[in-house]
């Protein structure tokens, strides 16, 4: 195992046949433990731990016994705990605990979900820049990091009007044969998704356990589910800062007394929610999506007013377009043309249910 100062780490398990696991134990060993894999969180036992030295290592694996899955059903790490159904299926989805961001002033540069719901990086870490050490949460869509045969992939690229007919055609478009093509990020294209390719720091830290809403899944969950409340979404100022609050499946609307709920033409001051009061609406699975802006190339504008929050889906009708859920101050935006490809947007990621 090799690691860093700043407690990043890779275990590397030798080739050959056969099961690995790689178990790490705290310096006071616990006789009962949890491992985490791609496929749940499971509880176990394991054998009596031989005497550690320095830069020693074991030549004989230490029994352990996997017994059960750890709470299945029970909301993912990471995720806000209420249920959205996005399509006519009944399918259901938990949302991320805040926009995603990637810290890029990092020594080992990694992905992370915003502590709370309401924060936005703006300009204070140098977003407006094409430096690559910076932090970000505005992002060209499909720039997971995966080359995807484009010019731009990577979370840090900032371009939008260089060479705006040349092949490279910016963010999101796949290989070119000639042809400008422009795929979902789903299927072949899948790991240009944020949250299929890069393992989420505070979201399981696994590849593969969120992923992006289409763009007919947004236009669902803003506008067709059917709930026993009435109550999909409505706009406010969270904590001092604007944007819209999305209500889970079973909102009880006696949780909190929202104003002009389902009204794209409501204004953000018609529900002023304080942190002590949000928390009580987050712990009944309320989601918020702050106006954090949009950028273009190295200038962001709109913050604190608008926001763009990406879907996987592009716009079949431009090819330099994609879906998304937008915002401002008198309207909301669901799958109406698209927005710039190469244009920086929010991105909320999202994990199907149990």
């Amino acid at each position: 195992m090799t690691n860093s100062k700043e407690g990043n780490g890779v275990i590397t398990l030798p080739a050959g046949n056969g099961e690995k696991w790689a178990i790490l134990l705290p310096q006071e060993a616990l006789e009962e433990g949890l491992a985490y894999s791609e496929d749940g969180d499971y509880t176990g036992t394991r054998g009596a731990v031989p005497t550690v030295y320095e830069n020693g290592y074991f030549t004989v694996g230490i029994e352990v016994n996997v017994t059960t899955e750890v709470n299945p059903g029970e909301v993912p790490l990471g995720a806000i705990s209420g249920k959205f159904t996005i399509n006519a299926d009944g399918d259901q989805v938990y949302f991320s605990q805040g926009n995603l961001q990637y810290i890029g002033s990092a020594a080992m540069p990694y992905w992370k979900f915003a502590e709370n719901q309401w924060d936005y990086l703006g300009t204070t870490t140098g977003q407006n820049s094409s430096d690559q050490n910076v932090d970000r949460d505005l992002f060209g869509w499909g720039t997971s990091g995966w080359d995807n045969g484009n010019v731009y992939y990577q979370p840090y690229d900032c371009d939008y009007l260089t060479d705006w007919n040349a092949n490279e055609f910016g963010y999101g478009y796949g290989p070119t044969d000639g042809t400008n093509y422009n795929y979902d990020l789903t299927g072949t294209f899948a790991n240009a998704d944020w949250g299929v390719y890069n393992a989420i720091n505070n979201g399981r830290n696994t590849p593969n356990q969120w992923r992006t809403l289409s763009g007919d899944e947004w236009n669902h969950v803003i506008n067709s589910r059917s709930t026993p409340s009435g109550i999909r979404y409505a706009k406010g100022v969270v904590n001092g800062v604007n944007g819209v609050i999305l209500l889970p499946d079973d909102w009880s609307a006696s949780v909190y007394a929202l104003n002009y709920t389902n009204r794209d033409d409501a204004p953000y001051t018609i529900n002023e929610i304080n942190a002590e009061s949000w928390a009580t609406m987050e712990t009944a699975g309320a989601v918020f999506l702050p106006a954090a802006g949009y950028r273009f190339g190295t200038s962001v504008y709109g913050m604190g007013d608008n926001s763009y929050y990406w879907s996987s889906s592009h716009d079949p009708d431009n090819l330099s377009y994609v879906r998304y859920f937008g915002f401002d101050s008198v309207d909301l935006y669901v799958n109406e043309g698209g927005f710039n490809c190469r244009a920086g947007s929010s991105v909320r990621l999202v994990r199907v249910t149990d």
